[in-house]
């Protein structure tokens, strides 16, 4: 709950209370905004989905719509422009900033940890790559297991309620809990954690020697002009952002998202990240062929890219396979999608306040996330 689950493997803004009805006889010709109108008007009626869901195809918004209640206790409903926490979409993130390093020649995928991080006191340090990072095969152990086994189904792990001084709290509390006993042997297994992402934090303060706030605003915020994208911090007070919900009768348990830092700890609305996707795709933060280093998904890893998951499905109405970079996150009750179609410029991202919503599967051919995706990726604007 506390992190993404990891994958096995027209021009018109569309608001809140705007409709479309769907009433083509063959639903696989209706066009983008009908059959994705459809599929969220159908979660939402059934108590399934509460959030914001966009498309943009090559220079453009072509689709986006909330729906739903941002916070049930005051009836804030939810607005396309509101800010998110992004959850583990901060990993993608954070992985672009760590190849942003390496195509500079500061460090190589293969640069171990016991030469960037002296201080890092893991058994496993001389022999973790930050490639193993990025995939999650370091063998680290995972913030989640600081959850005792009598512990309420829906508690939050402690790791993830601690309060600190100052924003150097969370690196600091990083490093000392995931320099403890290993999961594995660096390089063996998948085993998804989030002290992955929280070290190569570490990684690229020591590198560049800013704090990870600042690095992120000065190599993604400020060169794509994006509003609402920051960091949630020890120091600063968070925006009103959505509630989480674990079903229509439960909030979620409180948490400290800044303990979450690289892991899980940005904050931002749909349309920036939009714009970050665009980016991606137009090679302005990172250049061809170290974009290609970072998508490239691993079949012996589930398809695991480096911050993402990488793979081809098939999708109602397009004639062939459509290659995806899919980057999921969950905090609490908020779940995020983010999938990127690259060979088609495109991107379908969905932001849930709920954890009721049910995605589904898309390498397996159906779920809702299947059903949006071939509206997003197949269906005529």
């Amino acid at each position: 709950m506390y992190f993404s689950r990891c994958a096995p493997l027209a021009m018109a803004a569309l608001f809140i209370g705007h409709t479309i009805t769907a009433a083509a006889a063959d639903p696989a010709r209706d066009s983008l905004g009908e059959r994705i109108n459809a599929a969220v008007e159908r979660e939402h009626a059934a108590e399934r989905f509460d959030g914001v869901v966009l498309v943009g195809r090559t220079d453009a918004i072509v689709y986006r719509r909330a729906i739903g209640l941002a916070d049930r206790a005051t009836q804030r409903t939810h607005r396309v422009d509101e800010a998110w926490r992004l959850a583990s979409v901060s990993k993608q993130v954070a992985a672009l900033l760590l190849m942003q390093q390496v195509e500079r020649g500061r460090v190589t995928l293969e640069t171990r940890l016991d030469t960037l991080l002296p201080d890092f006191r893991s058994p496993l340090a001389a022999d973790i790559s930050l490639r193993q990072l990025l995939q999650h095969t370091s063998g680290l152990p995972n913030p989640d297991a600081t959850l005792q086994a009598d512990a309420p189904p829906d508690a939050m792990p402690p790791f993830y309620s601690r309060r600190f001084k100052d924003d150097a709290g969370p690196v600091d509390a990083a490093l000392e809990y995931c320099a403890g006993a290993p999961s594995g042997l660096p390089g063996t297994r998948f085993s998804y954690n989030n002290c992955d992402f929280l070290i190569v934090q570490a990684v690229l303060e020591r590198l560049t020697g800013q704090s990870y706030a600042r690095l992120l605003e000065e190599e993604v915020v400020m060169p794509l002009k994006l509003k609402s994208w920051r960091m949630a911090t020890v120091t600063a007070p968070l925006p009103a952002l959505p509630s989480g919900y674990l079903d229509a009768h439960r909030a979620e348990p409180t948490f400290n998202l800044a303990s979450f830092g690289a892991s899980g700890a940005l904050i931002g609305s749909a349309e920036d990240l939009w714009r970050f996707d665009q980016a991606l795709l137009d090679h302005r933060l990172l250049g061809d062929a170290a974009t290609r280093v970072m998508w490239t998904g691993d079949p012996k890893l589930g398809y695991v890219a480096l911050g993402a998951w990488s793979f081809p499905a098939s999708l109602a109405g397009c004639v062939k396979p459509v290659a995806l970079i899919e980057r999921r996150g969950e905090i609490g009750g908020v779940q995020v999608r983010n999938l990127i179609a690259p060979d088609l410029g495109a991107a379908l991202l969905v932001l849930s306040n709920t954890s009721q919503t049910e995605f589904g599967e898309i390498w397996q051919g159906k779920g809702w996330m299947h059903v949006l995706a071939s509206a997003a990726f197949c269906a005529p604007l």
